[in-house]
């Protein structure tokens, strides 16, 4: 099965290099190329791509504004973010609008390609030094909010377990419900309900909007409202149902 993609950068030079890079790919057809949202629009419409690589900072409307427009238009299409922006502001604001993946310029070939697929397979990818900063600021928090602290009238905390909290790490890392099985030694069925629990104390719908909210609480410990229960002992196991 071949993917095929829309670049939109408004550097001549990275639309040629991208180009050039996943030419040679088997999996991967370059529909087309272009400079701004405005013909970003245009394109998914006339190409529907599968996948579009797209910049953040370019010339008339941004990259995240453009995102909203196209994927209200075009659902089915998953946008990857490249970009050389590493702070969680973007990538906040980049997963609201619906973005798949957030990845870094300077990645490689066979990193970038792998991206491709997996965003195209359904997964939600960002991009390790990313990740990083994201997990710094979730670790600070969750030091921080030891205790319920007192809340703002009419708000309501976000409650999670350390269990749910251990997952929505690895889901903010784009593991699937296998990799996240392995990596809690839980078994398949028990993250999915881990994860119905999180997505229900989130008010959230699925995997990105979840990642999505996971990076708005970790942007700012002052005012989170995202509440700490006591630790998981180091041989806590809570999979009852065995292994798939």
């Amino acid at each position: 099965m071949t993917i095929s993609i829309l670049i939109v950068d408004d550097h001549p030079m990275v639309r040629e290099g991208l180009t050039n890079m996943l030419d040679n790919s088997e999996e991967i057809i370059v529909a087309g190329s272009c400079e701004d949202s405005k013909e970003a629009l245009e394109k998914a419409h006339s190409l529907d791509p599968d996948v579009i690589l797209m910049d953040i900072k370019m010339e008339g409307v941004n990259g995240i504004e453009s995102a909203r427009e196209i994927l209200a238009q075009k659902p089915g299409i998953k946008i990857i973010f490249l970009t050389v922006f590493e702070d969680t502001e973007s990538i906040r604001l980049a997963l609201q609008a619906g973005a798949s993946g957030y990845i870094l310029k300077h990645v490689s070939r066979q990193n970038l390609i792998d991206t491709i697929k997996r965003v195209h397979g359904g997964e939600t990818i960002i991009d390790q030094s990313v990740f990083r900063q994201i997990v710094s600021d979730y670790t600070r928090l969750s030091k921080k909010h030891t205790e319920i602290k007192p809340l703002k009238k009419e708000e309501e905390p976000v409650e999670l377990t350390p269990r749910e909290q251990e997952i929505l790490r690895h889901l903010v890392r784009g593991l699937t419900n296998k990799e996240i099985s392995s990596a809690t030694n839980l078994a398949v069925d028990t993250v999915k309900t881990h994860l119905r629990n999180i997505y229900r104390k989130l008010q959230v719908k699925n995997r990105t909007q979840a990642i999505s909210m996971a990076v708005k609480l970790s942007r700012n410990s002052e005012d989170s409202l995202f509440i700490i229960e006591k630790p998981v002992p180091s041989d806590f196991n809570d999979d009852n149902t065995g292994n798939n």
